[in-house]
């Protein structure tokens, strides 16, 4: 179960999204009821999922990446769209790379995550950006806003 220090972290951590073909973009964290201009192709709900540092406990960068190909062979079998994506602590530089899943059902997504050993994942609307656990009920709902992003989500493609 997630620490109050871990939620904090949640609420206030940037994700980086790589559009195949698309400029890549990072969606902040903003006051509910605020939202950004939808991206063109994406169909929403998108679910944010990682398979990197389960359970908060910092890894190796090549079991993480292990741990990610895992989590890309899980989604490619069930058909669904995802795109790069790298969550990272806004402030600092810990990054956890991961990916940005449309056509997931949130009950599904949250499944995933907690296979991976994740406390959270993000459901991404056109209304708003919630992180939900994937241990209990708790959810917390923001608002959000797209600005340029960098192109750090493209070691994830990179490294399949």
């Amino acid at each position: 179960m997630a620490t109050e220090e871990d939620w904090a972290a949640y609420r206030a951590a940037v994700v980086d999204v790589e559009p195949p073909g698309g400029e890549p973009f990072r969606i902040v964290p903003a006051p509910p009821g605020t939202a950004g201009l939808w991206p063109t192709g994406l169909l929403p709900p998108v679910v944010v999922v990682t398979a990197w540092d389960p359970g908060s406990v910092r890894r190796d960068e090549g079991v993480n990446r292990a741990r990610h190909d895992e989590l890309v062979a899980e989604l490619d079998s069930l058909g669904v769209t995802w795109w790069p994506a790298a969550g990272r602590d806004p402030d600092g530089d810990h990054l956890e790379e991961g990916l940005a899943v449309s056509g997931l059902e949130v009950p599904d997504a949250l499944a995933v995550g907690h296979q991976y050993g994740q406390a959270a994942v993000y459901v991404w609307t056109p209304g708003s950006w919630v992180v939900r656990s994937c241990t209990d009920s708790r959810t917390e709902t923001l608002g959000w806003l797209c600005r340029p992003g960098p192109s750090t989500a493209r070691r994830t493609r990179e490294a399949r």
